[in-house]
């Protein structure tokens, strides 16, 4: 059990405890997704607590991408300064933190985000919130990649020490890659491959 109080490496960032905080929606931020003196103060408590890593909760990348009403923002670079607080406060307690990325896609409502939700095929109604989605057409599928870059650069220039990409329950990266949401026959749907591309082109922008 002591090897869990030492220290590790995840490539060339080191971490001062082998415990990691995984991402939790806190619903802790202002409605337009501004981080919130209380959300600060229960990243702080984690990283006094000894958490070698802490992966926020959903932090939405686009403006229709907002899946609960008190998610944290990172569609805009006004929020940045905000973001700088919640990373500094971490660091001050010697803790790393990645902020995790998301869209929502399908999985939200016309009454949070102000419009119908997109997702890649308009197929019957979200499990979720039993909504009937948009399909996206190309210009909308690019945009919602470059979202995705332009917050990775926020996180960056929030000093985050990294990002996490949301590719599961049901969100916009999941809805791409799974056939029970994606019906689409064009080059972002239809095999495995063409389904994984959009995730693929997100890491791939990313990463330039």
């Amino acid at each position: 059990m002591s090897s869990l109080f030492t220290s590790k490496n995840i490539g060339s960032l080191e971490i001062k405890t082998r415990f990691i905080h995984s991402a939790t929606y806190e619903g802790l931020a202002k409605e337009n997704g501004e981080v919130t003196d209380e959300l600060i103060r229960r990243y702080t408590t984690l990283a006094k607590g000894r958490i070698g890593l802490i992966i926020t909760g959903y932090m939405y990348v686009h403006p229709l991408g907002k899946a609960h009403k008190y998610a944290t923002g990172i569609y805009s670079d006004q929020l940045i300064p905000g973001l700088q607080k919640l990373t500094r406060a971490v660091h001050n307690e010697n803790g790393k933190i990645f902020f995790q990325l998301n869209h929502a896609g399908r999985q939200t409502t016309k009454t949070e985000i102000g419009e119908t939700p997109v997702s890649p095929s308009s197929h019957g109604r979200d499990p979720v919130n039993f909504v009937k989605p948009r399909e996206m057409n190309e210009d909308q599928i690019m945009e919602a990649i470059n979202s995705y870059t332009d917050a990775a650069k926020r996180a960056a220039d929030a000093g985050a020490d990294g990002v996490q990409l949301h590719a599961a329950h049901g969100y916009l990266i999941n809805q791409f890659i799974s056939p029970f949401f994606n019906h689409r026959k064009d080059s972002w749907g239809g095999t495995d491959e063409k389904r994984f591309r959009f995730l693929k082109e997100i890491v791939l922008s990313t990463k330039k």
